[in-house]
């Protein structure tokens, strides 16, 4: 330490020198000061006392200081603590009260009981309300990008700064990425509470619902959550599982999904659910969801060409850089709608052949596997439009689907008995999981002595199952004794009942009717020759070789047709092709060639006209015939809907072809691309090519034009090929039919052979017969039991 320098010099202008000045100059750390010669001992004291005095008081001032921070310290984990003891007690409120509900006897001591502690109610509301803000606040871990873009591209994106809460590894995780969010309370807590029934939470959406949907709507609730009331919810009862909704096509399933889900996650906001739906349908979910603009987010998810047309390259791969593929896009695209779809209460719609691209678990990158994963154990509801379509037992789709986590789902169907039993046993184990434990302990004996450490894989239980299912059941519908066939049916309708809604009523009351002809047509010469070559390769085969099924279907539309097939070399030769192709523009070669031509120009000017074929060769040679007969161009008067078409193209097509006063007169559609969920009602004449093994393709068909919204009297035309493998296909899909009626109907259903009559009450198609002079018709049958007046 160093001293001024007026005490150094002997000299001392106390004048000039403040009190202030000197505190200044002295070091706080001078603790001991030794007095020089010719300074005043008094002067010495009163400065040592000075500066004591300085360093007492900044001593003082520092312990203040610790003392503050100290308290500050105190205080934030005091908050910290009054926080969790907080939640705490919310929780302990919840589990209270729902341990009340569940020992209260009825709804009406239920209801009794919440008004007398509505106190408490308020506080248990307060406190999901404040669970849920707190939630929503979580950040959820980023999607890291660079597996994405090196799996397709070897690009990567510049990775951002994290904070170190994000990027701390997390116990039970398989891999770095999580798309798991923090909104899981609703999962096991319900605010059930606040509303006395189900019909409460939807009170904008009832009115709308018709009669057979309000009762489907709480035939919901009794299978997926065992009440309508909330208070006798009981997420351990055996009465919750899968159930099937198997109405009539056109008779509005979809939006009696949508209030259903709406009114589901007011209940049960963590219940996260998946909407599985037919590439063809995707478009009518699309545009029902913003119809009746639900307070729910949605989050739907297309192929990688639909995500191109339908959403933008982010904002954040864009720049100077490489541009990442479309592939990549849409990785990014599904990664993006899981996080939100686990943030918050939302609804998760796609394809199924999209489901089954995620769900791929053999995949190399982490993003794939945990995109599977995600698909795998998120789901806390899964609902399956057209349902029956992955029915078979070798499905790829199906195994995958049976591997999801949750036994609440929900199948939707309008025609859910397709082929045999068989696939009958499938789809309703696919919908209800627990169906596979019933058949075994309804029919299986040894089942019920089995010890439950002795159960077998989940598989080996189905494959079981499935063979006492057909031994027990299927064998004695197919019996021809009538008391053997009522014997299965009614064991079928036992073990079914009580998770199948049925509704096979129509519009018919709103709607100005249906008729259904089926016509059988004989074939010109040339179309003869083809055909009894064909039937005659067919008789040296064992059953119906599809090859030759297709040539068969081609001809009996126009011969020309059988061109497009690739084993038709196989034979016909060279020359004898040449020649068919010569007819391609010869309308007088193929029969249903010349019916619908002539039926287009009889009724062009008033109504519009839907063409279903199975194949996409008949529809190519429609579309010349149109452009080179009536003049017209495809987009215009005539469209085309194809399975090539993406999903909104296809919507496109669609909504130009409903629009009022447009230029288009006929669709040209391909029966598998579109027979499915989508309306067509601008339609009133359906012609039906060629036939189908499957009835309900058939119904599914005409159930495109005939359904709410239609606002003229419907006509429909199912051309055959008299002697050949046509009217084979229609006898056995007749017999599917009539079983299929069977098994739904209460009462016994009368002879499928009885329900055509030889009568035609249609204007149009009487004119056609009558000016006839080539003997096209063979037979004209009007089906009875499927039109309405």
């Amino acid at each position: 330490m160093h001293l001024p320098l007026a005490y150094l010099s002997g000299t001392h202008a106390s004048a000039s020198r403040t009190e202030e000045q000197t505190r200044t100059e002295v070091g706080v750390g001078s603790l001991k000061l030794e007095p020089l010669e010719g300074i005043p001992v008094s002067r010495t004291k009163t400065g040592l006392k000075e500066i004591r005095s300085i360093v007492v008081n900044r001593r003082e001032h520092h312990t203040e200081l610790g003392e503050v921070q100290a308290g500050m310290a105190k205080r934030i984990e005091h908050r910290k603590s009054a926080a969790v003891n907080r939640r705490k007690r919310q929780k302990s409120t919840m589990a209270d009260r729902i341990e009340h509900q569940t020992r209260l006897g009825d709804a009406e001591s239920g209801m009794a009981n919440r008004k007398k502690h509505g106190t408490q109610i308020k506080e248990v509301k307060l406190g999901v309300a404040n669970r849920r803000e707190h939630n929503d606040q979580l950040a959820i871990v980023p999607v890291h990008t660079e597996d994405v873009l090196m799996e397709h591209t070897g690009w990567t994106a510049e990775s951002k700064p994290q904070n170190e809460e994000d990027s701390e590894p997390k116990p039970d995780e398989d891999e770095d990425l999580s798309f798991f969010g923090n909104h899981t309370s609703g999962e096991d807590e319900s605010v059930s509470e606040v509303n006395d029934n189900v019909w409460d939470l939807i009170p904008e959406l009832r009115p709308k619902l018709h009669m057979h949907q309000k009762k489907a709507f709480e035939f919901l609730w009794q299978n997926i959550a065992g009440s309508l009331v909330p208070a006798l919810m009981e997420k351990t009862s055996k009465k919750i599982g899968g159930c099937v909704v198997s109405h009539t096509p056109g008779a509005g399933k979809t939006f009696l999904i949508i209030a259903f889900l709406v009114s589901y996650l007011k209940l049960f906001p963590g219940k996260r659910p998946l909407v599985l739906a037919p590439k063809t349908t995707l478009y009518t979910w699309y545009k029902e969801f913003i119809k009746w603009e639900i307070p729910v987010p949605v989050h739907l998810i297309h192929g990688t060409r639909s995500s191109r047309v339908f959403k933008p390259t982010p904002a954040v791969l864009r720049g100077s850089g490489p541009r990442p593929s479309q592939d990549v896009v849409h990785i990014l695209d599904c990664l993006e709608k899981m996080q939100k779809w686990h943030a918050q209460p939302s609804v998760l719609v796609m394809g199924y052949t999209s489901f089954l691209t995620l769900m791929r678990e053999d995949a190399k990158y982490s993003h794939r596997k945990y995109m599977a994963k995600v698909l795998r154990e998120s789901p806390g509801l899964l609902i399956l439009d057209e349902g029956h379509n992955p029915r078979s037992t070798k499905s790829r789709l199906r195994k995958v689907l049976m591997k999801v986590e949750t036994d609440q789902r929900i199948l939707l169907s309008g025609t859910l008995f397709q082929n045999n039993f068989c696939e009958y046993f499938n789809t309703l184990s696919l919908a209800r999981p627990m169906f596979i434990k019933e058949v075994l302990k309804t029919l299986d004996p040894k089942f019920k002595r089995k010890k439950k450490g002795a159960q077998k894989a989940r598989h080996l239980l189905e494959s079981r199952a499935r063979k006492f299912f057909l031994d027990n059941i299927a064998s004695k519908i197919n019996s021809d004794e009538a008391e053997e066939k009522m014997q299965g049916l009614n064991m079928l309708r036992n073990m079914t009942n009580g998770f199948i809604d049925v509704y096979e009523g129509t519009a018919s009351d709103t709607l100005p009717g249906l008729q259904i002809y089926t016509i059988l047509m004989n074939p010109t010469d040339i179309q003869h020759q083809i055909l009894v070559k064909l039937h005659k390769i067919m008789e040296k085969c064992p059953g119906y070789p599809l090859e030759v099924e297709l040539l068969i279907t081609l001809a009996s539309i126009h011969p020309s047709l059988i061109n497009s097939s690739l084993c038709v070399k196989k034979f016909y030769s060279m020359e004898e092709l040449m020649e068919l192709e010569r007819l391609r523009f010869d309308c007088k070669k193929g029969s249903k060639v010349m019916f619908v031509l002539n039926l287009v120009y009889r009724v062009v000017k008033n109504e519009k006209v839907l063409i279903f074929c199975h194949n996409i060769a008949p529809i190519k040679l429609f579309l010349e015939l149109f452009e080179n007969i009536f003049r017209w161009q495809q987009g215009k008067e005539v469209l085309v809907l194809t399975g090539e078409l993406e999903l909104f193209e296809r919507g496109r097509v669609m909504d130009k072809f409903e629009e009022l006063g447009g230029s288009s007169r006929v669709l040209l559609a391909s029966i598998t691309a579109c027979a499915e969920g989508i309306s067509l009602t601008a339609a009133s004449r359906v012609i039906l090519l060629d036939s189908e093994w499957n009835p309900s393709k058939t119904k599914q068909a005409i159930a495109r034009a005939f359904r709410p919204g239609q606002q003229k009297m419907v006509y429909v035309y199912q051309l055959l090929a008299t002697g050949t493998v046509e009217e084979d296909k229609y006898r056995r899909t007749a017999w599917k039919e009539w079983v299929s009626r069977m098994i739904f109907s209460e009462e016994f259903v009368e002879d499928p052979s009885r329900w055509q009559a030889e009568k035609i009450e249609d204007d149009v198609l009487r004119e056609i017969v009558e000016e006839d002079r080539v003997k096209s018709f063979h037979m004209i049958m009007k089906n009875e039991k499927a039109s309405t007046s």
